[in-house]
C-alpha cells in the first residue's frame, strides 16, 4: 500500500506542474483549447520518461533531460519514504518494495498515457510502462536501498578494484560531460546575436518568453552531451544526413528553436577549433587519476590497468548517456537527432582508456623524476641504477 501511495504521489506531483505549465502558456495564446494544452503538457512530462509519442506525421521520441530530473527527484523521494514508513527487514523485504513502487509506477503513467491519447498525439503504452517502471526500479530503487543503508554494505563488499574502475568512470563521465557544457556555453556567447534572432522571429510575448526559455533549459543537458560528442570527433546529428563535428559541419533547415542557433554555421570550422579533441584526453587523464588516488595500487603495472580500466568505464558511461539523450523530433529527416552510436562508443572508450592509463604513468614518472632530483648525486646514481636492475 506503501509503495501505491508514493507512486501516486510522484505521478501527480509530476504529471500536474507540467499540465499547469502548458495551460499557463495556452492562456497567452489565441489557438486550441485548455484540454489540447493539457494534454501537451502531460505529452511533454511523458517525453521526459522516454515514452515515444506518435504524431500525425512522424514520431517525438527525445527526452528532455532537464525535465526529466523532475521525475527522478521525485521517484528518489518516494524511494526513500517507502524505505522509512514500511518495516523492510532484509534484501527479500526490500526487493519487494522497490519492485511494488516500480510496477505500480509504471502502471500509472501508463494510465496517464491512455487518458490523454489523441489522433494527433498517441504515446506508446507499452513502452510508457516498460520505461517507467525501469526507471522507477532503478531510480526509486537507489532512494530505498540508500535509506535502508544496504547501498554502503553492498559498495564495500565489492572488490577493491572494481570500485576503483567504477568511482574512476563516474569521474570520467562527470569531467567529459562538463567539457560538454563548457562547449554549449560558449557556442551560446559566441552566437548569442542569432539566438536573440531566433528567439524575436517566433514573437513570443512576455509569457511564451517564459515559456521558450523553459523548454530550452529542459534540453540543455542534452546540448551538453551532444557537445562531448563534438569534443570526441564523431560529433552529432541534427537531422537525418546532417552532422556538427570539429572535421565539418552540414546542416539543413531547421526549426527555429533558440538553442539550435548555438550550432556552428561554417562548413569548414577554424583549425584552432581542433584543440577541443584535447578535451576527452583530459577526461580519459581525470578518470584514471582519480581510480588509483583514492583507491591507491603502487604497482605501476596494476596501477596503469586500473586507471585505463576506469577510463573504459568512463567511455562505456558515455555512450549510454549519448544514446539516452538523442532520439527522434518529427517527421522525415528530423527523425535523427543525437551522435552517431557506433562511432561514439569507439571513439569514446578507447581514448578515455588510453588516456586514463598514460596519465597515471606519467604521474607515476613525474613523482619518481621528482624524488630522485631531491636525493643526493651518489644515491641518485644508485637509485637509478636500481631501477634499471629493476626493468631487466
Amino acid at each position: 500500500m506503501g509503495a501505491l501511495l508514493a507512486a501516486g504521489w510522484a505521478v501527480l506531483a509530476g504529471a500536474l506542474p507540467c499540465a499547469a505549465i502548458a495551460v499557463v502558456g495556452w492562456f497567452a495564446t489565441t489557438g486550441g483549447t485548455a484540454s489540447w494544452a493539457f494534454r501537451v503538457g502531460v505529452d511533454a512530462w511523458l517525453s521526459a520518461h522516454w515514452v515515444p509519442i506518435a504524431l500525425s506525421d512522424g514520431r517525438y521520441h527525445l527526452a528532455p533531460w532537464g525535465l526529466t530530473a523532475l521525475p527522478v527527484l521525485l521517484l528518489w523521494r518516494a524511494g526513500g519514504w517507502v524505505a522509512r514508513t514500511a518495516e523492510l527487514r532484509g534484501g527479500r523485504d526490500t526487493s519487494l518494495a522497490v519492485a511494488s513502487l516500480a510496477v505500480a509506477y509504471g502502471a500509472l503513467v501508463t494510465l496517464v498515457a491512455l487518458a490523454t491519447r489523441a489522433d494527433e498525439a498517441a504515446p506508446d503504452l507499452v513502452r510508457a510502462f516498460a520505461f517507467a517502471t525501469l526507471l522507477a526500479a532503478v531510480v526509486g530503487g537507489a532512494g530505498t536501498v540508500r535509506e535502508t543503508g544496504h547501498a554502503k554494505s553492498f559498495w564495500e563488499r565489492l572488490p577493491e578494484g572494481v570500485r576503483a574502475v567504477l568511482y574512476g568512470g563516474t569521474a570520467g563521465l562527470v569531467a567529459l560531460l562538463t567539457c560538454g557544457t563548457l562547449l554549449v556555453a560558449v557556442s551560446l556567447v559566441v552566437h548569442a546575436g542569432r539566438v536573440a534572432d531566433l528567439t524575436r522571429s517566433l514573437a513570443p510575448g512576455p509569457v511564451g518568453l517564459v515559456l521558450l526559455l523553459v523548454a530550452c533549459l529542459a534540453y540543455l543537458p542534452n546540448a551538453a552531451v551532444f557537445g562531448a560528442a563534438y569534443a570526441l570527433g564523431p560529433g552529432f546529428a541534427v537531422g537525418t544526413g546532417t552532422v556538427v563535428a570539429p572535421s565539418g559541419v552540414l546542416l539543413g533547415s531547421l526549426p527555429a528553436f533558440p538553442l539550435l542557433g548555438a550550432l556552428p554555421v561554417t562548413t569548414t570550422p577554424p583549425g584552432w577549433l581542433a584543440a577541443v579533441l584535447l578535451l576527452p584526453i583530459a577526461a580519459g587523464a581525470v578518470a584514471g587519476l582519480a581510480a588509483v588516488r583514492r583507491y591507491p595500487e603502487y604497482g605501476v603495472e596494476t596501477a596503469a590497468t586500473r586507471a585505463g580500466l576506469a577510463g573504459v568505464a568512463g567511455g562505456v558511461l558515455y555512450t549510454l548517456v549519448a544514446l539516452l539523450a538523442g532520439g527522434s523530433v518529427g517527421p522525415g529527416r528530423l527523425a535523427d537527432v543525437g551522435p552517431p552510436a557506433a562511432q561514439t562508443a569507439l571513439i569514446a572508450i578507447s581514448t578515455l582508456g588510453i588516456a586514463g592509463a598514460v596519465a597515471v604513468l606519467a604521474s607515476r614518472a613525474a613523482a619518481r623524476w621528482h624524488v630522485l632530483d631531491r636525493l643526493p648525486g651518489r644515491r641518485r646514481e644508485a637509485a637509478t641504477e636500481q631501477d634499471a636492475v629493476d626493468e631487466d
